[in-house]
């Protein structure tokens, strides 16, 4: 397989298609099963009064953490030289840590002690993210970088998907819940970084360090990059309204729909089914279709415009089957999206030397659009009611859609 974009597009790298199922699921299953279910389930169980402000708290501090690390080890990656290549070494040393931190969160008491705990896990988990998405730029042929772009769409589906089910399963033991997915951390890494079979990179070229490059590490790229940006925005929309409802949905479940707690954890666990299945078999097309007809801006523009349908159901049907409803138009969207978005963001890059790190920058739009998404959701909660969320998410990714339309580089 060869290791640099541009090669004929010969035979499917299957090996590291499946390291890139693999590895997402297995760091972002911890990641969003515990910021969307365990950690507000907890902080409820501590401050039930303030909780909407508490869930904002930590996202908004884990992002400061967040917005550097992903940046800075995302640019110590594309710099590292060793027999194991510039990739596998940070995914497996920052999955390792995952699982420590992990489980040391899960036994802290009270809320310093878990926000210090969870903002020292969001600097090691953006350590594997930024090193593994790196790989679609720096390994993957271009011939068939839309396909896997959709094994790396997958793997986010089925962590995000999964990570709310699973949650789902230990409302009533967030201790055992966060070790579970401590040991899914761990295993996922160290599987995934052998699996891509990435080889040594001693004889890659690097220049001294100086003070230049260590501003360099910290610097965004300024030449070529207007459409750099533009998706940059565009993603950081999305996200934002994407995550607007899924990071309330327990207290949407709860005070919203006026469900008990049994009839929430079964409907949350509906939900996230229905979602997980209907997004792996919308991300597994998206690729190998945007390979073929080679549009993924339109095909993005399309999904971003059915994810505000989707909203929009719970909001004038505020009713379980509302939310089912919901669940299953978004989940068609936003599976197909999981590819799309990381083929854009592979083309738009202006510099494929400084892979991770540009796009750890666009990987901000995660970071940001988190904790972005819980501050809208808030004062929208907080001024008009839980049903706003919908109608605001609806807004968001329209304009989102508006974005993709306008990158130049794309049809």
């Amino acid at each position: 397989m060869p290791d640099v974009p541009g090669e004929p597009r010969g035979r499917m790298p299957r090996a590291l298609a499946l390291s890139l199922v693999i590895g997402p699921a297995c760091w972002l299953m911890p990641h969003q099963g515990a910021i969307a279910t365990l950690l507000p389930q907890r902080i409820a169980a501590i401050d039930p009064e303030h909780k909407v402000t508490l869930v904002m708290m930590f996202s908004t501090v884990a992002m400061l953490v967040a917005l550097v690390a992903n940046i800075v080890l995302g640019a110590c990656s594309d710099r590292t030289r060793t027999r194991f290549g510039k990739r596998k070494p940070w995914i497996v040393g920052c999955s390792v840590l995952s699982c420590l931190v992990l489980a040391a969160f899960a036994r802290a008491d009270g809320i310093p002690a878990m926000l210090a705990w969870w903002c020292l896990y969001e600097l090691v988990v953006n350590g594997v993210a930024s090193a593994m998405v790196a790989q679609l730029s720096d390994r993957v042929p271009a011939g068939w970088r839309g396909t896997l772009s959709s094994a790396y769409g997958l793997g986010q589906t089925i962590g995000g998907q999964a990570g709310t089910l699973v949650a789902a399963q230990f409302l009533g033991d967030v201790t055992l819940g966060v070790d579970v997915f401590a040991a899914v951390a761990l295993a996922g890494g160290v599987v995934s970084a052998l699996l891509a079979g990435e080889r040594s990179n001693l004889d890659e070229p690097a220049r001294p360090f100086s003070a230049r490059d260590l501003a360099s590490m910290v610097m965004f790229p300024t030449h070529g990059a207007r459409d750099f940006y533009k998706t940059l925005a565009a993603r950081f929309l999305l996200v934002v309204g994407g995550s607007m409802a899924s990071n309330y949905m327990l207290y949407i479940l709860l005070d919203y729909l006026r469900l008990g707690r049994a009839d929430a954890q079964r409907l949350l666990s509906v939900n996230s089914a229905i979602t997980l299945v209907i997004g792996l078999v919308c991300c597994l097309a998206a690729g190998p279709v945007t390979d073929r007809i080679g549009r993924p801006k339109l095909l993005v523009v399309c999904t971003t415009a059915m994810i505000a349908v989707g909203a929009l159901v719970p909001f004038l049907c505020p009713t379980p089957g509302g939310l089912i409803a919901f669940s299953c138009i978004v989940g068609v969207a936003s599976g197909a999206n999981s590819s799309l978005v990381q083929t854009i963001s592979v083309e738009v890059l202006p510099d494929a030397s400084a892979a991770a790190k540009d796009l750890g920058v666009l990987n901000l739009a995660n970071t940001l659009g988190g904790v972005g998404a819980s501050l809208v959701a808030a004062s929208v909660i907080g001024r008009f009611g839980y049903g706003a969320v919908f109608a605001a998410q609806a807004v968001i990714v329209l304009c989102s859609g508006a974005l993709f339309l306008s990158i130049r580089r794309l049809r």
